[in-house]
């Protein structure tokens, strides 16, 4: 017998990513640190920085990565398409597969709305495979996990570290905001009809009459995690604190 994850495992998994990510990043500035004590014993610290190859300057550097994406049909991951046009400095190339058990009319409108063309301001490029099959929620596989990383949130907090504009871990005034918003929106994929309005009514308590979930004129990560699992199990009962916002959630993650 299959035993469906619980939203608390998600949530767990979620931060055990977290917590790893941030030790191997303490582990690098520490090491960092003990360079530059060891330099004044040098004549040439550039020499010495060259041949030790830290990757000081990756973050400027252009970013290419290569995910899969599992998802079901019934439950497509809009934050995809959302993306797309958000970050206008990077190309997600998708590149669509379905099993056998899936029927292209399924799947049609989603496809019809990813973009091919890049912006002409794109530096960064991630290669996205979507697979089309039968899963609980949509789930990640990179070279970087050897398991696959489950929660359409989750799988936007790995496409945030991957790049250093749009991780919002490097701000403290916003990371539990956000991080918060992305544990609802796990808990909202797997929480029973009953329960929804409870977790919507959450979620729209960060609004509070702003545009964004967020301070600030642009929409960030929490309104597209909010926004594709609210479009994916709740469309039809967005609360109407929420209505203008998803409204204009639709009109800008779906722009032509």
């Amino acid at each position: 017998m299959v035993q469906m994850k619980l939203p608390e495992y998600n949530v767990l998994e979620a931060r055990q990513v977290k917590i790893l990510k941030q030790i191997y990043e303490l582990k690098q500035q520490v090491e960092c640190l003990c360079v530059a004590v060891r330099l004044s014993d040098v004549n040439n610290p550039a020499e010495v920085l060259n041949k030790l190859n830290l990757d000081i300057t990756a973050d400027e550097a252009p970013i290419r990565a290569e995910i899969i994406v599992s998802a079901n049909p019934n439950s497509p991951p809009y934050s995809i398409l959302a993306l797309q046009r958000l970050w206008k400095d990077t190309k997600f190339n998708v590149e669509v597969h379905r099993h056998s058990t899936v029927s292209d009319a399924t799947t049609q409108a989603f496809e019809e709305k990813l973009l091919s063309d890049a912006s002409k301001d794109a530096v960064h490029s991630i290669d996205v495979t979507l697979i089309w099959k039968d899963v609980s929620d949509v789930q990640l596989v990179t070279k970087v996990y050897d398991y696959p990383l489950e929660g359409e949130a989750n799988v936007l907090r790995y496409l945030t570290r991957l790049i250093e504009n749009y991780n919002y871990e490097k701000s403290p005034s916003v990371v539990h905001t956000i991080d918060s918003i992305l544990d609802l929106c796990l808990r909202l994929s797997y929480e029973e009809a009953r329960n929804v309005n409870a977790i919507t009514s959450k979620i729209a308590s960060y609004l509070d009459k702003k545009t964004w979930l967020l301070d600030g004129s642009n929409a960030s990560i929490a309104d597209v995690a909010a926004w594709s699992v609210l479009k994916r199990v709740a469309s039809n009962r967005v609360p109407r604190e929420l209505k203008n916002w998803y409204d204009v959630c639709e009109k800008t993650f779906l722009s032509v």
